[in-house]
């Protein structure tokens, strides 16, 4: 899960895309799910550092075809366009981490 929870410098959201990336390039599986700071990752444009930004939408390149969002706010129209963004509720996001071998929290 990537929430950016503690970075206010975005090195734990960045770190967390990297570990993803890596896995999936490794061939694991990989659910990534976005809640907290971490959604405005899945907005179609975003301010200030966009290197990461950037760097999400290659995910699919490393066969993680889509993205989740932890209680994606519906209302927001404009999202990205290179991504799959799949809406997630608390009880799926449970669900996904009890099936799950590991679950990391950046």
């Amino acid at each position: 899960m990537l929430s950016g929870a503690g970075g206010e410098d975005g090195s734990a959201l960045r770190a967390g895309a990297d570990l993803a990336l890596a896995a999936g390039a490794f061939g694991q599986s990989v659910t990534l799910v976005f809640a907290g700071d971490a959604i405005k990752l899945l907005h179609s444009s975003i301010e200030g550092d966009d290197t990461l930004w950037r760097l999400l939408g290659s995910l699919p390149y490393y066969d993680i075809d889509s993205v989740h969002a932890l209680d994606l706010d519906e209302t927001i129209h404009a999202w990205r366009e290179d991504l799959p963004i799949v809406p997630m509720s608390p009880s799926e996001w449970r669900s996904a981490a009890l099936e799950a071998d590991i679950v990391v929290h950046y």
